[in-house]
């Protein structure tokens, strides 16, 4: 019978003890990683009177409670706006123990998994009752988190769906979800995820609807603690600003980024593209659209000064006004004026003589405008930074260069095509003087331009000519400069416009 009883021991008593073991130590490490990364967490840039901090926690064996609460302090609690709020904004979590841990969803293997709820009950009658009303008694935000053994963490946090109907206008939404995961809590990346779907905000000032809006925002790295690489990935349907049941402007649109490091420089590139593009506001014809940035060569190291020049002057601005709203000026309110110089001096310092190197920095823009499967407009550009002798000069001298010596510093290519449809009358009356002078070219309706300038050299539509005849080409298509004599004595000057089919100036004849 001994044995029998050692056999019991051994097969159930010993694996329930480990397990609550295992519970009772998992359980003391949650609430240090709940309280570090509440701790780490930054409601102001620089400023420490706005923080979260974690009021009360209560452990238990299988699952423990948080309270993190919003507090402020200091000179802003000097304000009985700030001081009203302080402590009253809270998110309750029920953390509940692994290795396993039982929660509302199932059973998760890991180290814990939590459930946060935006608690605003203590907030003024005032406003608890507008939250009351959006979120029709919901608690607004819901909150999931679960912690893995392997040091990574997904995040879920979801808005209550919203339907209020007031006299000033109805607010409607359906979903509003984030998704975030990070392979390593510690670390990069930051893998996020957006949906929202059935936004409608109807005001008498006029209409904003989303029909839905998804994607993903990921941080891959963060550079100098400061500056992040992303990629980007969004895709909306049915957006659509309206007034008075007219539609001023609705379309589609797909927005895609990313940022690379290519070890001293960084890279990046963009695309938008819209569809079902209609609506008042349109400027051109067109029913679809694409917009392309790409730009390489940038200074990593002088991009990482600019972000953490810009942090410290948003800083400083943020503690100006926060302490013009607490009545409390700045000791020396003068030598915080001489640092946000200094600092916007700085920045563009590093800008000016650090930030492209010469021979690779370089961006280029594409524009493509299409209508029933037409294209109306399309526009290539391109510029590529050559500097001075291959060479960044120091701020001052840039500040001195002529108009002639910056136009050595550039690299430029320009294409453009358009469609005489959707010209505007302004322009399209301007377009035979320009034509006659080389600038554009014909081609039954659709008038095109190819410019290449380096430096004093310009090739424009294959003829070569210096930057001094495009510009005296371009003032003889523009019409004679006319000095105008104001009745008030004061002097301007007026450009006459060109007529239809009026000889060019002499002189521009033969170029």
């Amino acid at each position: 019978m001994k044995k029998g009883f050692a056999l019991f021991v051994v097969l159930v008593v010993l694996p329930v003890v480990a397990w609550l073991a295992a519970t009772f130590y998992v359980g003391l490490r949650v609430e240090q990683v709940v309280r570090d990364e509440v701790a780490k967490m930054e409601i102001l840039p620089g400023e420490d009177d706005v923080l979260l901090d974690v009021v009360r926690y209560e452990r238990g064996l299988f699952s423990s409670t948080a309270h993190t609460c919003l507090i402020i302090q200091g000179e802003l609690a000097a304000m009985p706006e700030a001081a009203a709020l302080s402590g009253q904004v809270c998110s309750l979590s029920t953390i509940h123990h692994g290795p396993l841990a039982f929660t509302d969803e199932g059973l998760r293997v890991g180290l814990a998994s939590t459930r946060e709820v935006l608690d605003l009950s203590a907030l003024p009658a005032e406003g608890k009752g507008l939250i009351e009303q959006l979120f029709q008694g919901k608690a607004p935000v819901v909150g999931h988190t679960f912690y893995g053994f392997d040091g990574s963490v997904r995040i879920r946090v979801a808005f209550s769906p919203v339907n209020l109907d007031s006299p000033m206008g109805t607010v409607a939404l359906d979903q509003l979800q984030l998704d975030v995961y990070r392979p390593d809590i510690q670390g990069y990346p930051v893998n996020s995820f957006v949906t929202l779907k059935g936004l409608d905000i109807n005001a008498p000032q006029g209409q904003v609807a989303i029909e839905s809006l998804t994607g993903s925002v990921d941080v891959v790295a963060m550079l100098g603690g400061t500056l992040p690489l992303t990629d980007v990935n969004l895709n909306g349907e049915g957006l659509r600003y309206a007034q008075h049941d007219l539609s001023l402007l609705e379309f589609d649109f797909t927005l895609q980024g990313s940022s690379q490091n290519k070890g001293d420089t960084l890279a990046g590139k963009s695309g938008l593209w819209l569809e079902g593009v209609a609506g008042a506001m349109v400027p051109l014809l067109m029913d679809s659209a694409y917009l392309g940035v790409e730009y390489g060569g940038l200074d990593k190291q002088a991009l990482i000064k600019v972000n953490a020049l810009n942090n410290e002057l948003d800083q400083l601005q943020t503690n100006l006004l926060l302490g013009a709203m607490a009545n409390n000026e700045p000791a020396d309110p003068q030598e915080t004026v001489v640092r946000i110089k200094t600092l916007i001096d700085e920045m563009m310092t590093v800008i000016g003589e650090q930030l492209l190197h010469p021979g690779e920095s370089q961006l280029a823009m594409t524009l493509l405008v299409d209508n029933a499967d037409e294209r109306q407009l399309s526009l290539d550009a391109r510029t590529r930074y050559l500097g001075i002798e291959g060479r960044n000069l120091p701020l001052q001298e840039l500040q001195a260069l002529t108009e002639q010596q910056m136009s050595e510093m550039l690299d430029i290519t320009l294409q453009v095509e358009m469609d005489e449809a959707i010209i505007p009358p302004p322009l399209a009356m301007q377009l035979p003087g320009l034509a006659s002078q080389g600038v554009v070219v014909q081609d039954g309706s659709r008038w095109r331009s190819v410019l290449n300038a380096s430096g004093d050299d310009v090739v424009l539509n294959g003829e070569t000519i210096s930057v001094a005849v495009l510009k005296q080409r371009l003032e003889a298509a523009a019409g004679p400069m006319v000095d105008v004599t104001l009745p008030n004595g004061e002097g301007g000057v007026q450009v006459a416009p060109q007529k239809e089919g009026q000889p060019a100036e002499k002189g521009f004849a033969a170029h």
